[in-house]
């Protein structure tokens, strides 16, 4: 009779190699639908994502993000349309980790295929009313601005109202999935001239500053930092003003974080911004040189 400790080692080997095997088999795949894909049918191609999906289980990240690449690829080879409608309907599930791989396949077929073809179906679904696949929307949006960049600029005009919706929403991970997303759109479109509608979203990611749970605030600080990038330090200076000096102690708090961050980030450009004050006797708050410049 073997000792318990060769029969564990025997089962860490096999359970080893079944993870080399499902890597090496994303690879391949993934390799086919690359740079082979007319020789297998459209058919099999979308027997092969149904069997993708259950992937996105595995346990260990290389696997999944090899299936999620293969997602890509197959999109590329047979169109996004079917693929898109298999991913969209794995939103459902009540699995986190099936959801959240599913919105980074989606991202990767818009990034693969351009986002006209998956960004109408994705607002479509929006319009479902449960949490799950309202959620799973918005973050596909933020992985897709995250991966799309500066062509976020032809989308931010369609994806505005449904921001503001999100920003709006009760549901606080709505909000702050929400923030996430117009933080990658607001970084994307930084100097492309889409200023009107980032202060329209700045509008709508701002009251969330007073939120309680970590995980919004966080979400509505970079949400903040993006736009500080895309408008300028100046903008939410103005917006930082009116509440350094808040009576209420919970107010100047949050007000003077973000005041230190934009300091942090952009002392230099903030100078411009200060109000001017007026000299008193032996104080001289003129900035002559700025003024001489300007």
């Amino acid at each position: 009779m073997l000792p318990s400790c060769v029969y564990f080692f025997h089962s860490g080997l096999l359970t080893f190699r079944f993870i080399a095997a499902a890597f090496l088999f994303n690879a391949q795949v993934g390799r086919i639908a690359d740079r082979g894909a007319e020789f297998v049918s459209a058919k099999e191609w979308m027997r092969i994502c149904f069997e993708l999906l259950e992937l996105l289980k595995a346990h260990k990240k290389a696997i999944r993000r090899a299936a999620v690449s293969t997602f890509g690829y197959i999109a590329k080879a047979i169109g996004p349309q079917d693929v898109l409608h298999t991913l969209l309907n794995n939103l459902k599930v009540q699995d986190r980790q099936m959801r959240v791989c599913t919105t980074v396949a989606v991202a990767i077929v818009a990034e693969t295929c351009g986002p006209f073809t998956v960004l109408p179906a994705l607002m479509n679904e929006y319009r479902v009313p449960e949490l799950n696949i309202q959620n799973g929307v918005l973050k596909a949006m933020s992985f897709m601005f995250e991966y799309i960049g500066e062509m976020g600029k032809d989308y931010i005009y369609a994806v505005t109202p449904l921001l503001e919706d999100a920003l709006m929403d009760r549901d606080a991970v709505h909000r702050q999935t929400g923030c996430a997303a117009v933080k990658h759109l607001s970084l994307g479109v930084a100097g492309l001239g889409c200023e009107d509608a980032l202060i329209h979203l700045l509008n709508f990611v701002w009251p969330n500053i007073f939120e309680e749970s970590p995980h919004v605030i966080q979400a509505t600080c970079d949400a903040i930092e993006g736009l500080m990038v895309s408008l300028g330090p100046n903008v939410i200076l103005a917006y930082t003003v009116q509440g350094l000096y808040h009576p209420a102690r919970r107010v100047r708090e949050i007000y003077w974080k973000i005041y230190n961050m934009l300091y942090i980030y952009a002392a230099d450009s903030m100078v411009l911004g200060f109000p001017v004050i007026e000299d008193e006797g032996e104080n001289f708050y003129a900035r002559t040189t700025l003024e001489l410049f300007i």
